[in-house]
């Protein structure tokens, strides 16, 4: 292939990278900041992009919600490949309640603006099972078999390390990190004696 023809198309392709990841972060942004439901023309404005490129690049809100839930990924795997320092199950589940704080409180607003958006997106509603998959999943890996196998136990463990829970201390009840974190290390204390 002839250099001066694959250069243009290389620097074209770029450009199409460079202003996809661009909307992206935007729309990230503005969930962040606590936009629950963003629209094209926000997303155009914070990126200094036109409507039209955003439509160009995301065919609609539901192929920007795809490429935003990739990002939400990756954050959610870093975190949960931080390796437990204790041997001993409790203390486990004790890091495990740090971890999810940490998780929680980074992601609460796209938390929210699922929940928003949960009822028009197949997609965002299928993502939020497979979050709640995998809690149970860490959890029941955490956990003796004999409180996974006792279901009421297991589950008022379950709701009380929920990111529901986390956003109800830290929002409306109005509680700091530190303190919510410590309200869900007592209940979950509590639970498992």
């Amino acid at each position: 292939m002839n250099q001066s023809i694959a250069a243009p198309a290389d620097g074209r392709r770029n450009r199409t990278v460079l202003t996809r990841q661009q909307i992206v972060q935007a729309f990230i942004a503005l969930i962040r900041q606590g936009h629950v439901a963003p629209t094209a023309e926000d997303v155009s404005a914070r990126a200094n992009v036109g409507l039209r490129t955003v439509f160009r690049h995301f065919e609609d809100m539901e192929t920007l919600y795809r490429e935003v839930n990739t990002e939400i990924r990756e954050t959610v795997s870093s975190m949960l490949r931080l390796p437990y320092v204790a041997s001993d199950w409790r203390a486990r589940v004790n890091e495990n309640i740090a971890i999810r704080c940490m998780l929680y409180e980074r992601l609460t607003p796209f938390f929210i603006a699922a929940q928003v958006h949960r009822h028009e997106s197949a997609f965002i509603e299928e993502s939020i099972h497979q979050g709640v998959h995998l809690e149970r999943t860490i959890l029941l890996a955490l956990l003796p078999k004999e409180i996974a196998r006792d279901k009421a136990r297991f589950e008022a463990i379950f709701m009380t390390l929920s990111p529901d829970n986390w956003i109800r201390l830290r929002r409306e009840q109005g509680m700091t990190v530190v303190t919510a974190q410590q309200t869900i290390g007592v209940a979950v204390t509590a639970l498992l004696r």
